[in-house]
Parts: C-alpha cells; structure tokens; sequence
C-alpha cells in the first residue's frame, strides 16, 4: 500500500488529524539573514489538533495570508472554510473520494439473503373432515333410526374395522370408486340378478355383497365405497350392526303408506346411517334413480 508523503492539508475532512511521514533530511543550507516574520492573519481555518512535543513531525496549519503593510490596501479576500462533506467518518488512505467509496462498499458486509427454509413454513395438518360435520348421535345413542332421529353416524374405527351387517333386505345398491354402480338381490349370487357391475375389493371380495341374507360391507376397504342403498323385506325390519356388538333398527314402516330404506353415505374416514322415508308401490329401479344412481353398462365378452 502507498504511503501518503504529501505535504498537502486535506480540507474536506477537518474532523480527521493525521501525520505525515518525514521526509529524509536534506543538506544543511548556510545560515542565512534572518527576515522578520510576519504574524499570521486571523484566517478561518481547519481544526486541527496540537502536536505533541515527543512526536518528530505534526500535521501542518494552513498557511497563513501574511497581513498587509501599515497604510496599505489588501486586495485578496479573506479564506473562505469548505463545509464539511456529509460522509460516514473512516480512515484515509489518500485516495480520490471516489475510489474510497469504492473500497468502503466493497468492505461493507452483504446482507445475508433469505433462505427457502426460513421463507417456507412448515406444512400445516389439516383437521379431518368428520370433525368439521354437525353434530349427530353415535351408534349406541340410539336404539332405532325414524322421522325422530334419522342419522347416525360411526365413529372411525366402528368405520373401519370388521364389516358392516345389514340384515332383513332384500337388495343392495352401490357406487364404487370411479363412480360404477351395482345392485344385487339378496340369496345366491346368480349373474342374472345382477345390474350394473360388481365390485370387488382386495382378497377377491365384493365391495357390497351377500351371505344368505345377510348384507355385507367389509370395512377394510371402505375407502372404495361411495355410497350403499338397502331395500327392506315387505313388513320387516332391518338392523344394522358393528364390530362392537352395537346395533340399530329401522323400524317397518314409517307410516300408514311408506316404509324406510336404509342409505349408507361415506363422508372422509366415517359412515353416515340415514332412514330414507319411501311409499308403497314403487320399482326398486325407480327408486335407485330417484337416489341418483345410475347402472353402469356392461359390455359383452367376447372370447376367441
């Protein structure tokens, strides 16, 4: 690094003394007349500080404007004092006030970016949706679903484990994954029986199906189920029961010319029991279309 051995006074940064490195000492000149000296002019001019008496060199006041002589006229106007620049103070190196704010942002330390752990927060859970539902009775709170109380609902496990029995139907309708729908008579499985397609779940069982009379769901697999609608025996009752041993009947009739059906509605992880109110004398098609549902269309095999 360069040595600053300018003479020169720095006038832009008064608040600042330095000193100025010697230099090597010159010849001793003959003694000459000594001039009378003349006292400075009281110019305005830089603060500097006192030298002190141990240190070889001090920082050079400025150079007084020697005062005129008695009677007569000074033409030179007084030292005007520079303002001070508006800068940060710092440590010369005696260069250009450019190439010292160069090195001064050059030696600023960067301000740290943010990182993508600090901007992205970590994922929030969602709260299942069966905790977001109205509240309904559960299986056990109840002892039989009418006009009174028409919705029941299972906790996740009843809705998960073991299967669901429906007993004292006479057929079943479903709606599986990728919205294909059955229906099934109960009794023996026969093909001619059958409407729409058949289901089947992991382990080579249907999604709905039949043991004698006795419907059932596996649970296991419930996450395949959309929906389910069980049709009484003329003047029976159906009951519905769980892994637990707990039950619930939909009663025969639901008035002097209609009877209940039972509709089955998966909603997240849970099942939703509801008592459908339908009169007499309607077709089962008619009713499973008046539910929405609508036969998927086998297609003929054909074999070579």
């Amino acid at each position: 690094m360069a040595v600053n051995r300018s003479s020169a006074v720095r006038t832009d940064l008064p608040f600042l003394s330095r000193r100025v490195k010697p230099r090597a000492a010159a010849p001793a000149a003959p003694p000459a007349a000594a001039a009378p000296r003349t006292p400075p002019a009281p110019a305005a001019a830089p603060r500097t500080s006192t030298p002190h008496a141990s240190t070889p060199a001090a920082r050079p006041a400025t150079p007084a404007t020697p005062a005129p002589a008695p009677g007569s006229l000074s033409l030179s106007p007084p030292p005007r004092q520079q303002p001070a620049p508006s800068v940060s103070p710092s440590l010369s190196l005696g260069l250009s006030p450019n190439a010292e704010a160069a090195s001064s942002r050059a030696a600023a330390p960067a301000a740290p970016r943010p990182t993508s752990s600090s901007r992205t927060s970590e994922p929030v859970r969602a709260e299942p949706l069966h905790n977001r539902l109205f509240p309904a009775p559960g299986m056990g709170e109840l002892r039989s679903l009418d006009r009174q109380n028409p919705v029941l609902r299972l906790t996740p496990m009843e809705s998960a484990v073991g299967s669901l029995v429906v007993a004292g139907t006479v057929r079943a309708v479903w709606e599986g994954p990728g919205y294909s729908t059955g229906s099934i008579s109960a009794g023996e499985f026969r093909p001619e029986d059958l409407d729409g397609v058949q289901v089947q779940a992991p382990g080579n069982r249907p999604l709905v199906g039949y043991e004698d009379d006795l419907a059932l769901v596996p649970l296991r697999h419930v996450r395949m189920l959309r929906r389910a609608l069980f049709f009484a025996k003329p003047k029976q009752p159906m009951s519905v029961g769980v892994y637990n041993g707990k039950s619930v009947t939909i009663p025969a009739q639901a008035g002097h010319r209609s009877y209940y059906a039972l509709s089955v509605i998966r909603i997240d992880d849970v099942l939703e029991l509801r008592a459908e109110e339908l009169p007499y004398g309607m077709e089962f098609k008619a009713i499973w279309e008046a539910f929405g549902f609508t036969m998927t269309t086998r297609l003929p095999y054909q074999g070579r």
